[in-house]
C-alpha cells in the first residue's frame, strides 16, 4: 500500500511533499484562492526529465508554472533515474499518474518530456493506451532518434531508446492524448551541428522532433538543446497547461 506524507501551506505558493514507497514527488502549486476546485484549477502537470539528467533539470520551470497556478510533478523515477530505458520509465508511469490523479482529485494529467522524457511518456501512452493523459508536450525530444547515439556508450540502456529506429522511437499513437512538440533552431543561420542533417539544436534535428504527421508543432526556438527548458519554450506551453482540460 502506498504510503503518503502530505504537507500542505495555504500561501501564494503552496508546497507539498509526498512520500510514496521509497520515492517521492515534490507538487508546487501556487494558488491564490483557496475555494478553488479540481474544475478551476488547471490539469496537474508530470515533467519528465531527458537523458542522462535529473528532474532538477527543470527548476527553471518551477517558478514559471508555480506562478501561473499550474500544481506540477517533476518525477524521479525508481528504475536508474538518469540512463533507465523508456520501457522501465513507462513501467513506473503506470502507477505514478494514478496516484497523482488520486492526490489532486483531477481525472486527467497533462505530461510535459524533455528529450528522452518525451520518449518515455510516448512508450507509455502507447503501452497503457489510457485516457488519463490530455495533452503530451515534447520539447526536443528525438521522435524518429538521433545519430549521436549510434556511437555513444555511456548511460546505458537510455541511449539505446536515442538510436534511429529503436523500439522507442516507434511507439504508437494513443488517440486518447493529444500530441505536441517544441524544437530548437540553434543556428538558424546555418545547419547547426553538421553531423545532424537538417536543421537542429545541436542534438536534434527539427524533422526528428516533428516526425510524426498527428504531432502539432507548438512553435521553434533558438536555443541549444540543453538550454531548452527555459521561459522560451514555456510560453509556447503555456496556453495549454492553463486549461483545465
Amino acid at each position: 500500500m502506498s504510503k503518503f506524507t502530505i504537507r500542505l501551506v495555504f500561501l501564494t505558493v503552496i508546497i507539498t511533499q509526498i512520500t510514496i514507497s521509497e520515492s517521492f514527488f515534490e507538487l508546487v502549486t501556487a494558488q491564490t484562492d483557496i475555494n478553488s476546485t479540481a474544475d478551476t484549477i488547471p490539469l496537474p502537470v508530470i515533467l519528465l526529465h531527458g537523458y542522462a539528467q535529473e528532474s532538477s533539470a527543470w527548476n527553471k520551470w518551477f517558478d514559471l508554472l508555480g506562478n501561473d497556478g499550474i500544481p506540477f510533478f517533476p518525477i524521479t523515477f525508481e528504475t536508474d533515474d538518469m540512463c533507465g530505458s523508456a520501457n522501465a520509465h513507462a513501467e513506473e508511469l503506470f502507477t505514478k499518474v494514478e496516484e497523482i490523479k488520486k492526490i489532486t482529485g483531477q481525472d486527467k494529467v497533462n505530461i510535459v518530456g524533455f528529450s528522452k522524457g518525451g520518449l518515455d511518456a510516448r512508450v507509455y501512452l502507447d503501452l497503457s493506451n489510457t485516457d488519463s493523459v490530455a495533452n503530451l508536450i515534447m520539447v526536443g525530444t528525438p521522435n524518429a532518434g538521433t545519430p549521436l547515439a549510434i556511437s555513444s556508450f555511456i548511460c546505458k540502456p537510455a541511449v539505446f531508446d536515442l538510436v534511429p529506429g529503436s523500439d522507442a522511437t516507434s511507439a504508437e499513437r494513443n488517440n486518447n492524448t493529444k500530441y505536441f512538440t517544441i524544437a530548437g533552431d540553434w543556428h538558424p543561420e546555418t545547419e547547426g551541428n553538421y553531423i545532424i542533417p537538417g536543421k537542429d539544436d545541436g542534438w536534434v534535428a527539427i524533422s526528428s522532433v516533428e516526425s510524426k504527421q498527428y504531432f502539432t508543432n507548438l512553435g521553434h526556438t533558438h536555443d541549444y538543446h540543453l538550454n531548452l527548458l527555459n521561459e522560451n519554450e514555456y510560453n509556447l506551453t503555456k496556453q495549454i497547461l492553463l486549461s483545465n482540460r
